[in-house]
């Protein structure tokens, strides 16, 4: 079984079983991965303080058949700033589903990831008001579709209703956090 040393961000945390959880992670040098943490949800892991949401974290992974397995992760950057405020919280959620929506397991795509931590960065230092909101939320997602070769028109990127309906008509499902979205704008 191979390791590797990459930075990640999480992305997305599924329990499985009583003491295992699945972590969707996108990371720099390998993209999207999907890897097992034995034991993560137990008080006594030495990996449960560690592998936190909104966090840069520099991670082990050792490769398996089916899973890919957490070997040691520590925080290297920690966007607390973000943590506190429901309204940045919704925001970083909802650039985390669409990264996870958009991508595609073990293709390497730094410059992913390097928005996705500009883009946690920036709502993690800066206040929020309704408008400012919108506009980080459209830039965001109109780069992450540039990247993703899925570059919306002028006309599509300029209206914010048009964008979400180009970004919908490209995800299999609906992203879960629209629902929190609507209710943040109003």
């Amino acid at each position: 079984m191979s390791t590797y040393q990459t930075p990640g961000l999480i992305l997305k945390i599924t329990d499985r079983g009583e003491a295992d959880q699945l972590f969707s992670i996108f990371t720099l040098k390998v993209g999207k991965v999907c890897a097992l943490g034995r034991g993560t949800k137990k008080i006594k892991s030495k990996l449960n303080g560690q592998l936190q949401i909104f966090a840069v974290l520099d991670l082990m992974v050792a490769s398996g058949k089916n899973y890919d397995h957490l070997a040691a992760a520590e925080i290297t950057k920690n966007f607390s700033g973000l943590k506190n405020d429901l309204r940045k919280i919704v925001l970083a959620a909802f650039g985390l589903e669409a990264v996870d929506k958009l991508t595609k397991l073990g293709q390497p795509e730094p410059e992913i990831y390097l928005l996705l931590e500009k883009y946690l960065a920036f709502i993690d230092r800066h206040k929020l008001d309704a408008k400012s909101f919108l506009a980080i939320k459209q830039k965001f997602i109109i780069r992450l579709l540039e990247i993703s070769g899925l570059a919306p028109g002028q006309a599509i990127a300029a209206d914010q209703k048009k964008l979400d309906n180009f970004l919908n008509e490209h995800l299999d499902f609906p992203l879960n956090v629209d629902k929190f979205l609507v209710k943040i704008k109003a």
